[in-house]
């Protein structure tokens, strides 16, 4: 069962080619990744009215990534194209006497002006219209299951590299009592060695400021939570969540270097280098999901 309300990635592709009453139509949508919604969209010229219309379809049910789409249409009707022979005249005229182009190089140029063919697309019936946007929103529900797909395979990695750094987090919270429990009796073995008279309470004030200054304990708490809250946007039923996650593993990595630079341990640093390549590999891919 393929849940479309999970994670999206933002590539995608569909197509879709049909007969109206008067028209045969090819449209291409693909999607890919960007940081906002961008559109890219080719229309039949009596379409481009449409093309706002059509971009606020794309943009409502796609959210957000770079979008292409291309829509190819010809005419059914034998007589739907004609030329307008007075309007080549004019140009054929006006041409000639600017250029040295033979005739055959100037009529290859002047049928391609502005109003030499009436593609007589008063044709374009509201039929034609409705079938054409049942079409539309065909290809981008097509679009979206694609999507959906891909962003299935994304969260499965999302999870297995989140649950590896949560992982490695417990090991460090083990090695951090370890360190810490092990550091203190290596200082107070120090100190009663010393056979000089110390102020003890200054001495323990030390102690204490040096041990709170390695101590990473609020660091690992803020990267417990950091984790839990990455996990629930990637499961909530909200389409938009590739800038949220994006934000949340700024956080996370934030986490990750204190807590390198904090722990003068190197069991913890290995440990450390092991999240940062986790990390690494859910931003890459957080930068494809919607």
């Amino acid at each position: 069962f393929l849940n479309l309300y999970m994670l999206h990635s933002m590539t995608g592709y569909g197509s879709i080619s049909f007969n109206s009453n008067n028209f045969s139509f090819d449209i291409e949508l693909k999607t890919l990744n960007s940081k906002f919604f961008d559109s890219k969209i080719s229309l039949p010229s009596y379409l481009t009215n449409r093309e706002i219309e059509i971009a606020n379809i794309l943009k409502k049910k796609l959210f957000r990534g770079k979008v292409d789409l291309k829509i190819n249409s010809n005419s059914n009707n034998s007589d739907s194209i004609k030329f307008n022979k007075k309007v080549i005249r004019d140009y054929f005229k006006e041409l000639n006497e600017i250029s040295d182009f033979d005739s055959s190089q100037l009529l290859k140029a002047v049928v391609n002006l502005p109003n030499s063919i009436d593609k007589n697309e008063r044709n374009f019936s509201d039929l034609d219209l409705e079938k054409f946007f049942l079409a539309l929103n065909e290809v981008i529900e097509n679009v979206i299951v694609f999507r959906s797909k891909e962003g299935n395979s994304i969260k499965i990695d999302l999870e297995n590299n989140s649950n590896l750094i949560s992982q490695l987090l417990e090991e460090v919270v083990t090695l951090s009592k370890k360190h810490s429990a092990k550091l203190k009796d290596s200082l107070n073995k120090k100190i009663n060695d010393l056979i000089v008279d110390l102020d003890k309470n200054r001495l323990e004030q030390e102690v204490i400021y040096y041990l709170e200054k390695i101590d990473i304990n609020e660091e690992i708490v803020r990267l417990q939570s950091h984790i839990s809250y990455f996990n629930d946007i990637l499961n909530n039923d909200g389409i938009e969540k590739g800038k949220k996650l994006g934000f949340i593993c700024q956080e996370i990595g934030r986490e990750i270097n204190t807590i390198g630079s904090k722990a003068n341990n190197s069991e913890i640093q290995s440990k450390v280098v092991e999240m940062k390549t986790s990390l690494e590999k859910i931003r890459e891919q957080v930068l494809n999901t919607v």
